[in-house]
């Protein structure tokens, strides 16, 4: 009997220490569903760029993997779906690291650097950068203001408290490849963890456990960010809408990141093609309702703006829907048919010769709208030039039509021929 209790008890202990693993497992991944994609930013340039290289060898491209793979592993062991855009020290362009990130279906875009200066070495201090504007692009700051603080409070750095957040389009007039390709799906940062081209610096960079240190900065950032939670705004509108009426609301689920509806007062904002419209939000039902200004634009975007009680931004991503003018300009799918079909038009445009007034002017109108569409279609087809010169040739027959100045348009079309069409 004792042999018989004494097995129960073993049992139920190896099945109450298997309950206490799947436990703690749980609860040691924060980041579980949670999909990241880190950067190693370069690579494989030693044949070719003298630049990114300390006094004594050590190569930026190294550096950068060597935290990249570090951090991934934490970030890994902490549930997070990480996908790193290369592991070994070769050149990924920076076309396929952002469509890398966009497949992945990214939560979050950390693209690890280090910096270096040709004209001051004694310059060592945090830089984070973001794409465009801060007000456009609120979480990826929100991130980056994180990351910033523990560098600073963490790092060793010549000047420790100079390093700040800053946005890409101070280095180049478009932003970074990376951040202005994934700008419409994620939001992501570029660190820069230092100097290279600084001896201290350098000697620092080259330590497996300053690495290490880190790698530990980006995964703590990267804990409180979403610990934060990630709020989101879902429209909606079905996705088989052919087009957008925008003579009614449109309205936008919201979720404070927390399967809640908690979020500061006064910070919804939507925006209609960058340009803020009215808006309403209800706490009880979760929606902001917006009322879109009408437009002759082909399509239009929404984006919406708002911070959870915890501080993190909504990511603005784009909703973008054709318009009923964009829905019909879509006339034809195939050039040639729209071609084809403009060529009839055209013919009886030149055989009304001015006899019908308004009717010729409508049937000119939709012959321009095919041609021009043949092209959007297909700008480069066998009979491009063809209608190329026909639209300047309708421009100028409905210039001798209506009263409108089409002198623009038309010089426009004459410089666009003269300049890609060349005799």
């Amino acid at each position: 009997m004792s042999q018989k209790f004494a097995l129960i008890l073993l049992v139920m202990l190896v099945l109450s220490a298997c309950v206490g693993t799947q436990s703690m497992l749980v609860e040691d991944q924060p980041l579980k569903g949670i999909n990241i994609t880190i950067d190693p930013g370069h690579g494989a340039t030693q044949a070719y760029d003298s630049f990114r290289i300390g006094q004594t060898g050590e190569r930026e491209e190294w550096i950068n993997l060597r935290v990249a793979k570090i951090l991934s592993r934490k970030l890994t062991l902490a549930g997070a779906n990480v996908l790193m855009t290369r592991t070994k020290d070769r050149d990924v362009s920076l076309g396929g690291r952002a469509s890398m990130a966009i497949g992945h279906h990214s939560d979050l875009f950390v693209s690890i650097h280090h910096n270096g200066s040709v004209n001051d070495p004694s310059m060592d201090l945090p830089i984070v950068y973001f794409y465009g504007s801060g007000d456009m692009n609120p979480a990826s700051v929100d991130f980056a203001k994180i990351l910033i603080d523990s560098m600073r409070a963490e790092m060793a750095f010549q000047q420790q408290q100079a390093g700040a957040v800053y946005s890409d389009h101070l280095i180049y007039s478009s932003g970074t490849s990376v951040l202005r390709n994934t700008i419409d799906d994620m939001p992501g940062v570029i660190g820069e963890g230092g100097f290279f081209t600084n001896p201290s610096g350098e000697g620092r960079l080259k330590s497996k456990a300053y690495n290490k240190l880190e790698a530990e900065i980006y995964y703590k950032a990267i804990l409180e960010y979403f610990d934060r939670g990630t709020p989101s705004a879902t429209c909606l509108l079905p996705d088989s809408l052919e087009f957008i009426d925008l003579l009614r609301p449109i309205e936008f689920e919201l979720d404070d990141g927390f399967g809640n509806t908690f979020f500061v007062e006064n910070s919804f904002k939507v925006l209609q093609g960058g340009v803020q419209i009215q808006s309403n939000w209800d706490s009880n039902l979760g929606i902001l309702t917006a009322t879109p200004d009408s437009s002759f634009k082909k399509s239009v975007s929404f984006q919406v703006f708002a911070r959870n009680l915890q501080g993190n931004a909504i990511h603005p991503i784009p909703f973008t829907f054709l318009t009923k003018a964009g829905y019909e300009w879509l006339s034809h799918e195939k050039w040639l048919e729209a071609f084809d079909e403009a060529e009839i038009l055209y013919s009886q445009v030149i055989q009304s010769n001015g006899s019908s007034g308004s009717m010729e002017v409508d049937t000119l109108d939709s012959a321009l709208h095919l041609y021009q569409l043949s092209l959007e279609l297909q700008i480069v087809h066998p009979k491009a030039r063809i209608a190329e010169e026909k639209i300047l040739e309708l421009l100028m027959k409905k210039q001798a039509l209506v009263e409108d100045d089409l002198s623009g348009e038309i010089e426009a079309q004459q410089s666009r021929i003269k300049e890609y069409y060349p005799d």
